[in-house]
């Protein structure tokens, strides 16, 4: 009976074991789906004229306007907005990247007086909404003379994600051995260099995460370019794709096909770092 029973239990786990992998894959692909097809919905639609979009939206096309996105590229002057999207997102990275792993660095790996209440400082900053603190960020900008400046925008980004890049740093930095940092004090090494050759190599999974968010959340923002810039030249792509919507009418094939222009260059990159920035997540969960 004892055997017979193990050998049941066996079996039984084999088929739970079976049955697991496909109903994990089925999700996947529901989820897939859901994700995808908003977007081929798009791509499909910046394919067809007015009429087509909107009397038929759901019909095959007659005849694929690909002469749409280079309209959209030319007329909405997508190639200034990317440009200067691009600038000012590589440079909020960068800035933020190098002040707040520096911030990181004083909080997780040195004790002092008000070292938490510093912390706590960094942190209150992920609890306020935008919105609220708009009036004085555009006063000050404006006093700053910093106005339809990408300048602008890049100091404003790059305070805004400080808050969450030094939350996450500091707790990767926290789970680095102190053992190594007294090591490297024994051998004569000062705070800088302890800092760039011990703790900055061990972190370079969450600094990829940071990076990869920042640069997401700097290429996506609306509220703030609209804001702070109305001169064409210094627009960035989510407020210069509005030149398509017009007050009384609106360009919708030129809009979605902007819209997929636009988006490429993110799917791109993301496509291309992918699979290190799954390792980055693994290593950040097996570090928690």
């Amino acid at each position: 009976m004892t055997l017979q029973n193990t050998a049941g239990a066996r079996r039984r786990a084999r088929r739970r074991e079976g049955v697991a992998p496909i109903a994990s894959h089925a999700i996947l692909v529901v989820t897939t789906l859901v994700v995808l097809l908003p977007l081929l919905f798009v791509v499909f639609l910046s394919l067809k004229d007015i009429p087509g979009i909107l009397g038929t939206p759901l019909s095959w096309p007659d005849t694929f306007h690909f002469e749409n996105y280079a309209q959209a590229w030319t007329e909405g002057n997508l190639g200034t907005f990317l440009v200067n999207t691009v600038v000012v997102a590589c440079i909020t990275v960068a800035a933020i990247l190098a002040f707040s792993s520096l911030a990181a660095f004083v909080i997780a790996r040195y004790r002092f007086r008000g070292n938490q209440l510093l912390y706590l400082f960094f942190v209150s900053g992920l609890a306020l909404p935008i919105q609220i603190v708009a009036l004085p960020i555009f006063i000050l900008i404006k006093h700053l003379h910093l106005l339809n400046t990408l300048t602008g925008l890049i100091l404003v980004f790059a305070s805004g994600g400080i808050s969450y890049s030094v939350f996450i740093l500091v707790n990767f930095m926290r789970s680095i051995p102190f053992e190594l940092q007294e090591a490297a004090t024994m051998d004569g090494a000062g705070p800088w260099r302890i800092y760039w050759h011990v703790v900055l190599p061990l972190i370079r999974p969450a600094l990829g995460i940071v990076a990869i968010f920042q640069f997401l959340s700097a290429w996506k923002e609306f509220f703030l370019p609209l804001l702070l810039v109305q001169d064409t030249s210094s627009m960035t792509v989510p407020v210069g794709i509005l030149s398509f919507v017009g007050e009384h009418s609106t360009e919708w094939q030129l809009l979605l096909a902007g819209l997929v222009i636009v988006s490429l260059p993110t799917i791109i990159g993301f496509l291309l770092v992918a699979r290190q920035f799954r390792r980055n997540l693994v290593s950040g969960g097996v570090k928690a």
